[in-house]
């Protein structure tokens, strides 16, 4: 083979190689779904929606969120979660009320705050006032009832604070073990401490997926420093827990490579 030949081959090897690299950096939004058994749930609540979003950090996705608000629509959920990190201290709010004026007549919706809600320059509070003008429901440290029919489960959710969950026996304290028991927190890594309070399933964001995912290894940057946190991306079980940690949707300081956008959606089920 002639040399000129052989550099062609090298050169077209080299192109299909940054090809595929490149790839990895396009993001799509996706829907991921889990289903979920448990014996503790009330029958009335056999095929419950939770539709969870996470990390928005304002981004667009088309005009007026439309693309992101018909993924909520038809998911058609009972209830929809914002797992903090909607909006950022390099945004205004105009991306983030556009996406509660078009899911919160869907369902009822929640939140609780991320850390970058408590960022310097953070339009936190004008995002407060935007979830009170459109009825979403801000969980500060507190339990609130769900109710069908006759039954009912309880969501907690715990707000941001780098002790809250070090203090979490003082600030919601342990769940209720006479109902089925929801938490939303923002920090999926601290579900190690979390998984001793006994809620039955724990909703989180905040790690982006581990960032860049490698197949077989996941996710490699933690938001927190480390290399390959152990709680990325998915779902986890620890004691009598289950969480889900979402990749969210927003773009940090390091470009996601290999980790689409992502909402969630969980279908809760009597286990018979």
């Amino acid at each position: 083979m002639k040399g000129s030949s052989k550099k062609r081959i090298i050169l077209k090897c080299l192109l299909i190689i940054f090809g595929l690299l490149m790839c990895g950096f396009i993001a799509p939004l996706k829907l991921t779904k889990y289903d979920f058994r448990y014996e503790n749930l009330p029958d009335e609540f056999d095929g419950y929606r939770i539709f969870q979003i996470s990390d928005f950090h304002c981004k667009s996705f088309g005009k007026d969120e439309e693309p992101l608000i018909k993924m909520v629509k038809k998911a058609n959920p009972d209830i929809i979660v914002l797992t903090g990190d909607i909006v950022d201290e390099v945004h205004t709010t105009k991306n983030a009320e556009a996406l509660l004026k078009g899911i919160t007549d869907l369902a009822p919706v929640y939140y609780v705050t991320g850390n970058h809600e408590y960022v310097s320059g953070a339009p936190y509070d004008e995002f407060i006032e935007l979830c009170n003008q459109y009825g979403v429901k801000v969980l500060h440290d507190e339990t609130v009832e769900i109710k069908k029919g006759n039954s009912k489960i309880l969501l907690t959710g715990v707000d941001y604070t780098y002790n809250s969950v070090a203090h979490m026996k003082d600030v919601v304290g342990y769940a209720n073990q006479n109902y089925f028991n929801v938490l939303l927190y923002h920090d999926s890594s601290k579900f190690n401490y979390i998984s001793e309070y006994g809620y039955d399933l724990v909703l989180c964001g905040h790690g982006h997926g581990g960032l860049v995912r490698l197949p077989y290894f996941g996710g490699v940057f933690g938001t927190d420093g480390h290399l390959f946190p152990k709680y990325d991306y998915g779902v986890f079980k620890e004691k009598n827990s289950t969480m889900v940690s979402s990749s969210g949707l927003g773009n940090a300081r390091i470009p996601r490579w290999n980790n689409p956008r992502e909402c969630v959606v969980i279908k809760l089920h009597k286990e018979k």
